[in-house]
Parts: structure tokens; C-alpha cells; sequence
């Protein structure tokens, strides 16, 4: 049957050739995540068309999320592409000339970095490679000079983080316009929003979607401490979470992260709203062909905690074995799923009456559809809703079985494609409660329901109106 947590990948070299996309998407692929670090636009143009067709040919489902590079303090280029720091050293950073660097002096890519930092502020550079600390600014050059804590390398292009105070670097820089206006053009899905600090970057990004028509939904990533700290305002306003448990970690104590991660995954379930982790998941099979038994406990517990989507990075861009990743993958969130007793760790009626705004009557109806689901052992839940609020208000209850959104929208059945437990069917034309038994015979008969088993079917009468409830057999 059909897992409940989706699985994205990230695509890159050992996964750019059609073989091995096709083996991905047979694995059980359900989001192509891309990222220009594995490839320019042009190289990611030629993933989507390839991803596109391959869904086409196998009639599966594939979404489409593309990264932005987002508010990024960087280095520039050094001389010999890295250089060693010895602990003890001076380091001198320009904030407004641009030099090629090397091991005393290099510059950045953010001019209002100099305003943003004071002394005895600290400073991760390269991931957290190196700790520095500024002892020293010069108005008249606007250089800075730091004091490297520990010894450690220094590359082309790596992350300069400050710790415990905040920039004002531009959230929407000209390289994500411009890579907004091709993910738009080429029909993407999701977007995420990498290094978001507040709602306000978040709205940025919206704000300009809406300019150009685009409804390409936005996943706030999660990567910082600003973040953390403005997570509950980033949440009403994003249409989605991914923890970043890489970045975050750069900037958050290793200890803190499970303790974050798991209230940030309980606070999206609450909400309504997907949430995604990555990073390091299966990382072994990089290399080897199964994974850690502390691999499979980490994948299994986010299952458990509630996430509705889990994405391999590194193990699908550059890993030897993509596709047998996914399929190790699909197969813990499968068995972790079978026997989680209804994931018994969430409160499913908790989720239900969140939202102030949300109807009573589609509260009693979800609300019924869940109860009854698990009563009489339904094999799937068929939700027939153009805007996919029905399907969407079930699939924040948690059900035993996966629910299958049917509307005649095509921009909204790609949207729902990272909620829990949701799959969607796109129907050839708006669907009538006339319709709903004769379509939802097809739809189980195609997710491989077997006669005399039960499913139902749920919808209403109009957009955001659940009305209907019905339980069929095959």
C-alpha cells in the first residue's frame, strides 16, 4: 500500500541520467528537489524535462521543489581555491573590495556586514570550521580583523555565519529573482526558501510569486537561529517547514537539535502544514548499500514524531546507490508505518478545531471520516475537493490509510503532493456528488484496493463545503 511520508531527493550527478531518474521515481520518488550548488539553470532545465517525462510515461505523480541560494554572507575566490588557518592567526576581511584571498585576507560578498558586527563578536567560517572572533574595524577601510580560535580550512565561496546577532542582508538577492522567474516559467512546484530569518523574508519572497502570477507554494527552511527564534511567525506565514538539520546545526548546539526538531514538527502539525527534514538521512549509503541501525532508528522516529516528507541529499546527488536509498527508505517508513499503531505518538482530535476560521460542519465531517476510517478497516479515503481543503483537513488527522485528493486543478493537486498521506488524482473535469461512487470504484481499483475492501469517500457540495460521507466496497 501506499506510504503516508514522502520521499524527496535531491538530484545531481550520480542521478542526472534518465536511468537512474527512472529508477528513483519506480522507487518511490515523490519529489525532485534541485539546487543550483549540483548545476546551472541549464543543467536543472534538463532535470525537469527529464523528471516530467518519466512521470508522464509511468503515470506517477512527481512535484517539483527548487532551493534558493537565499541570504547568504559568502567569501569570494582565494588564491590556490582553499588555504589552511592556524589557530592563534590574523585574519582581515574586506567588506567592500573585492580581492582574491588568501591565508591573512580574503573578502565577502555583503558590503553591510561591516555595519552589522562589532567587536568581540564571533564569527563560523566554512560550516563552522572555523571559529574567529573580530578584535578589530577599521572605518576608513571598512576591513575587519579577526583572530582564528581554532585552526581549520577556508575555501571559495563558503559560509561566513555570525553568531548571536542579526543581519539586515537582502533576503530576495538578483541571482533568486532571477531563478524565481525560471522555476515559474518551468511550471515548479515548491520553493525553498534557504536561510529565511522571520516572516518578513518569507512574505518577500510570496510578495514577488504574486507579481508574477506564479502559484508555486514557498517552504520556509529552517537553517538559523534567527529562525528558531521567529519560528512561530515564519509558520503562519509559509506554506510549508523544512529543518535543515545541516545548517542549523552550524549555529545551534548538537543537543538542542532533536529537542528543536521535535517541536517544530508537533507545532506543523498542529498548524496543518507540511514539514520536511534533511539532512544526513541514510548518509552511509553515500558509500554502502544499507544503512546505519542508527540511520534506521532516526528515520523511523521521524515517522513516528509525524513529518510529512523525509529528503536524501547527498546519498541521491553524489551517493553510489540513489535508487536503492530510496527503496531502504521507502521500506523503514513502510514497516515503521504498518506498526505505529495509528502513530500513537500524536493526539489526532487535537488537530482538529486548530483553525478559528474552519467551518464546523468540515470539522464534524473529518472528524467522522477518521473515526469511521479506522471502524471499518478502510483501505484509503477518497476526498473529492477542487481547492483540496477536504483532503488536506483529514490528512491533519492523521488516518490509518492514505487519502486520495481528486480535483480538476491541476496547480492544486501538485500542491498537495508533500502533505501526509495525501495523493492526488487529477480529474478531467469538476466532479459531482453523481460521480463520486462510479470514480471512487476506479480510483481504489488503481491504488491497488481488492474486492471487499472497504474505502470511503468524502465531499461537499462546493469549495471549503465537506458535507458527504460514504463508505463503499470494492
Amino acid at each position: 500500500m501506499l506510504n503516508k511520508t514522502k520521499i524527496l531527493c535531491s538530484i545531481g550527478q550520480q542521478s542526472e541520467s534518465e536511468n537512474v531518474l527512472e529508477e528513483m521515481l519506480l522507487s518511490g520518488m515523490n519529489v525532485a528537489r534541485l539546487n543550483l550548488v549540483n548545476g546551472n539553470i541549464n543543467v536543472q532545465k534538463r532535470y525537469i524535462e527529464t523528471v516530467r517525462k518519466l512521470s508522464l510515461i509511468h503515470n506517477k505523480t512527481l512535484a517539483i521543489m527548487l532551493d534558493t541560494s537565499g541570504p547568504k554572507i559568502k567569501t569570494h575566490d582565494f588564491e590556490n581555491g582553499i588555504e589552511s588557518i592556524a589557530k592563534g592567526c590574523k585574519i582581515v576581511i574586506h567588506c567592500e573590495k573585492e580581492i582574491l584571498g588568501n591565508s591573512n585576507e580574503f573578502s565577502i560578498n555583503y558590503p553591510g556586514f561591516f555595519d552589522d558586527v562589532c567587536e568581540n563578536d564571533y564569527l563560523l567560517i566554512n560550516n563552522g570550521s572555523i571559529k574567529a572572533k573580530i578584535i578589530k574595524k577599521d572605518e576608513n577601510s571598512k576591513q575587519i580583523e579577526c583572530e582564528a580560535l581554532n585552526s581549520g580550512t577556508i575555501q571559495n565561496n563558503c559560509l561566513i555565519n555570525l553568531l548571536n546577532r542579526k543581519t539586515s542582508i537582502k533576503c530576495l538577492s538578483n541571482d533568486d529573482v532571477s531563478l524565481l522567474l525560471f522555476a515559474n516559467n518551468a511550471d515548479v512546484d515548491y520553493i525553498g526558501a534557504s536561510f529565511v530569518r522571520n516572516a518578513k523574508d518569507v512574505l518577500e519572497i510570496k510578495d514577488y510569486l504574486k507579481e508574477i502570477n506564479s502559484k508555486m507554494l514557498v517552504f520556509a527552511k529552517i537553517e538559523n537561529n534567527q529562525a528558531i527564534e521567529n519560528f512561530d511567525e515564519i509558520l503562519k506565514v509559509a506554506d510549508g517547514i523544512i529543518i535543515s538539520r545541516g545548517d542549523l546545526s552550524i549555529e545551534v548546539e548538537y543537543e538542542l537539535l532533536p529537542i528543536i526538531q521535535k517541536k517544530i514538527i508537533r507545532k506543523c502539525n498542529l498548524a496543518g502544514k507540511p514539514v520536511i527534514v534533511a539532512t544526513q538521512i541514510l548518509s552511509s549509503m553515500t558509500r554502502n548499500k544499507k544503512p546505519s541501525r542508527a540511520e534506521v532508528s532516526d528515520v523511523a522516529n521521524l515517522v513516528l514524531d509525524g513529518v510529512d516528507g523525509i529528503s536524501l541529499t547527498n546519498v541521491t546527488t553524489v551517493g553510489l546507490y540513489p535508487a536503492l536509498a530510496i527503496k531502504e527508505l521507502a521500506k523503514i517508513i513502510e514497516v515503521t508505518e504498518k506498526n505505529a499503531d495509528s502513530i500513537a505518538s500524536l493526539s489526532k482530535q487535537s488537530y482538529l478545531d486548530v483553525d478559528e476560521n474552519v467551518q464546523p460542519l468540515d470539522d464534524a465531517v473529518a472528524s467522522a471520516v477518521l473515526a469511521t476510517a479506522n471502524k471499518v478497516n478502510a483501505k484509503l479515503i477518497i476526498a473529492f475537493s477542487e481547492s483540496g481543503a477536504t483532503a488536506k483537513r483529514i490528512a491533519k488527522c492523521r488516518p490509518n490509510c492514505p487519502i486520495a485528493s481528486v480535483s480538476s486543478d491541476d496547480s492544486i493537486r501538485m500542491s498537495l503532493v508533500l502533505y501526509w498521506g495525501i495523493y492526488p488524482v487529477i480529474a478531467s473535469h469538476k466532479t459531482y456528488e453523481i460521480d463520486f461512487v462510479s470514480l471512487g470504484q476506479e480510483i481504489a481499483t488503481y491504488y491497488g484496493l481488492k474486492k471487499g475492501d472497504s474505502f470511503i469517500i468524502t465531499g461537499g457540495s462546493g469549495i471549503g463545503n465537506t458535507n458527504l460521507m460514504k463508505v463503499c466496497k470494492l
